[in-house]
This record gives structure tokens, sequence and C-alpha cells, in this order.
């Protein structure tokens, strides 16, 4: 489309007499342009920030000591995304990272996001059955590559307006600058050979 305005714009200076027909087109398709550049569709910009989120929990899971824990990022399924597994003493987490655009409110099994710019607006995230559904499949996994039988922890980090900061349950739902500390204190459960 910035071609289209470059081009729009020689020809007019060629044949002056049409120069605001073309003047009008080049100008609206560079509009154009700028309107899709400033403004993504919502599918995109859902995507941006949930890289933004996965980002942020990779960064933060850098902090655990790389002795103790491993991390593995970004693996593929038949059934979707995981975007992080964490592996320790503590266990065996998947992690799922989410930015939602408002306040994030947990209420038993639901979470609940309220949009900033109209707080009666809300919407559920559908995310912790899918979440569930992952830590199951990846239980499977291990069970049938190590024999070792042991509960996959769903968890979905927040990034955002979450006042509770964690609530527990089958899904663990937290915020991201409590998550390293919350998993350096789960009691030990897998053996260090084992990790």
């Amino acid at each position: 489309l910035p071609i289209l305005g470059v081009i729009s714009f020689v020809v007019g200076r060629v044949w002056t007499s049409q120069a605001w027909v073309f003047g009008f087109f080049g100008g609206a398709a560079f509009a154009f342009f700028l309107c899709l550049w400033w403004s993504p569709p919502g599918w995109i910009e859902n995507w941006e920030q949930g890289a933004w989120g996965e980002e942020a929990t990779g960064k933060v899971l850098g902090r655990l000591d790389q002795h103790s824990w491993r991390v593995v990022h970004d693996i593929q399924t038949a059934k979707g995304n995981i975007d992080h597994v964490v592996v320790g003493t503590g266990g065996v987490f998947v992690l799922d990272s989410k930015r939602p655009g408002g306040l994030v409110e947990v209420h038993g099994e639901t979470v609940r996001v309220r949009r900033f710019e109209d707080p009666d607006l809300t919407y559920t995230f559908p995310t912790p059955p899918a979440a569930a559904r992952l830590a199951a499949q990846t239980s499977a996994r291990i069970a049938a590559a190590t024999r070792i039988r042991l509960w996959v922890v769903p968890v979905i980090v927040v990034w955002g307006e979450f006042p509770q900061r964690l609530a527990e349950g089958k899904v663990v739902i937290i915020h991201g600058d409590e998550l390293v500390e919350w998993l350096r204190q789960r009691p030990p459960v897998i053996a260090p050979e084992n990790v």
C-alpha cells in the first residue's frame, strides 16, 4: 500500500489534470495502511499479548537454580501448545501464560476478567480446563516414558492486574511476580536424581 501511494504521486505528476484523483486514491491507500499498522486485527493483538506473557514467564523462570530445576519452553502437542514445562524436586508443572486486558478475579474454578474500559463488561477464561487436560496428558507421557507416576500441576501465570496474587485449586492461578518463589517453596516429591 505505501508503494501504491508513491505510484499515485508519480502518476499524478505526469498527468497533472488528473492529479487530484491519483492523490485521493494514493492518500486513501496510505491512510488505510496506517490504520492497519497501528490497529492490528483482534486475533493478532491477542497473539501479541500472549507472546508477551510467555516471554515474561520465560524470563522469571531463568531465576530458578539450573542445577535443581529444568525448564522446557514452547512444546507443540496434538491438542495445543504448552508454553512451559518446569521440572524440579517440587514436581512437574505445566505453565500457561496469560496477559489479560483487565482485572482478574478467581471464584472457585472460574477465572473472570473485568475489562478496564468498562468494569461491567466481563469474560471468563476458558483456560483452566484446557490447562488441566494438558497436565493430565503430560502425566500420562511421563508415566509411559519413565514409569514414574506423579501428578503434573497445571498453572496459569497471569501478567496483569490480579489482586489475589494466588488461587490454588485443581488449576493454580498465580501472578507472574510470585511464580518463582512459589515453585521454590513446593515440598519435595521427586528425588533429585529423577529430576
